[in-house]
């Protein structure tokens, strides 16, 4: 015999332990299942407040236990309510994050899609599509994905760098750097990051 909740229980514990992976195949089963409890509460519930109606229209008194049960149903229901939503919003913040930072074209693109539902296949797709939208307005700019540095802000104005390549002086909006091997200096982070990720400075 299930007990009530015990489903909702099994998801939520789930969706904690599979919290810091990328991406864990769809609980199709579970996720029915609580569905299918959802509809069962919400129909003995519908029943007993009709046999309260009734009870009443006949001028009986309330009846404090059935009143209770109800309560107990609508509390039930918000419960499994809650599980599936932070069950599904978990997973939905994990595809937008697939879409920035990995995209479709990955290697294991055949592995991801077992691994989602048919709805949550088709949401990938329409989310990846905006992105890459909006990534094409910015095409000078690295807004993340396949290694990029990505729309984390930086945490210094400064960086310390290490030249890793010879390539004599150059004239930034602040100075002239020389960009002789094996020179360590702080610069501006705007004025660097385009030599760091050609290979020029190594941030240290």
């Amino acid at each position: 015999m299930v007990v009530r909740g015990e489903e909702a229980y099994k998801l939520a514990k789930e969706a904690k332990r599979t919290s810091d992976l990328l991406i864990t195949p769809y609980n199709d089963m579970l996720v029915r299942t609580i569905c299918s409890e959802i509809r069962t509460l919400r129909s003995q519930a519908d029943q007993t407040i009709k046999v309260i109606k009734e009870d009443s229209g006949k001028g009986l008194p309330s009846d404090s236990n059935k009143l209770s049960f109800v309560m107990i149903q609508h509390l039930a229901v918000n419960r499994d309510k809650r599980v599936l939503f932070a069950y599904h919003y978990q997973r939905a913040n994990k595809l937008r994050e697939i879409s920035w930072n990995v995209g479709m074209q990955s290697n294991n693109q055949r592995e991801l899609k077992r691994c989602l539902s048919p709805v949550e296949q088709q949401f990938l797709i329409d989310y990846g599509q905006l992105v890459n939208s909006y990534k094409q307005s910015f095409l000078e700019l690295d807004i993340g994905g396949n290694g990029g540095v990505g729309l984390d802000p930086p945490v210094d104005v400064f960086i310390e760098v290490r030249v890793m390549i010879d390539a004599g002086e150059i004239s930034t909006e602040y100075g002239v750097l020389n960009l002789s091997k094996g020179n360590q200096f702080y610069a501006r982070r705007t004025e660097v990051e385009s030599l760091v990720k050609a290979g020029y400075l190594k941030q240290i």
